[in-house]
């Protein structure tokens, strides 16, 4: 019901929605988000990559988290501005699409993991040589969210 009367509301504000009325703002808007969420899940990808042992061995985890942070901050500033705004171009099709709806619960579970068992993972050691344990299947978890957030927001731009 709540959904409803806020897809209505959004609606009503289109005809004053740029995204709307001029065909080049959606590009640009799109451009945007799609970097926001280079920046985003580049950062994550490499803090992952990371845990897994893959690269950047020299550099004790939580030194590399404290760098990435604002990356990764940045990049959610810009998806939660670009997202919406893109979203209020035409919200009722866009609930329709599953992949939207997918990449939204894909999103949500990968940002959840990702401030809880992420960040535990790299709150310690501090050690760079110290195992990674149960970080690793951590990392492939957290690798395969966020592969799922790409995949499905690809498939709504091909709908």
């Amino acid at each position: 019901m709540i959904v409803l009367t806020l897809l209505q509301a959004v609606s009503g504000a289109i005809p004053k929605n740029p995204i709307a009325r001029w065909e080049w703002v959606f590009p640009v808007v799109e451009t945007l988000h799609i970097f926001g969420f280079t920046m985003l899940v580049g950062a994550v990808t490499i803090l992952d990559l990371r845990l897994l042992g893959a690269t950047l061995r020299r550099i004790p985890i939580p030194q590399l988290a404290k760098d990435l942070s604002p990356w990764i901050w940045a990049g959610i500033v810009v998806q939660f501005i670009t997202g919406p705004y893109l979203f209020s171009g035409d919200p009722h099709e866009y609930i329709q699409i599953a992949a939207f709806r997918n990449k939204m619960l894909f999103l949500l579970l990968a940002l959840i993991y990702h401030f809880t068992v992420i960040r535990k993972a790299v709150a310690a050691p501090a050690d760079a040589s110290a195992p990674l344990g149960w970080r690793r299947p951590a990392a492939f978890v957290s690798l395969g969210l966020w592969f799922c957030v790409l995949l499905s927001g690809m498939w709504i731009g091909n709908l």
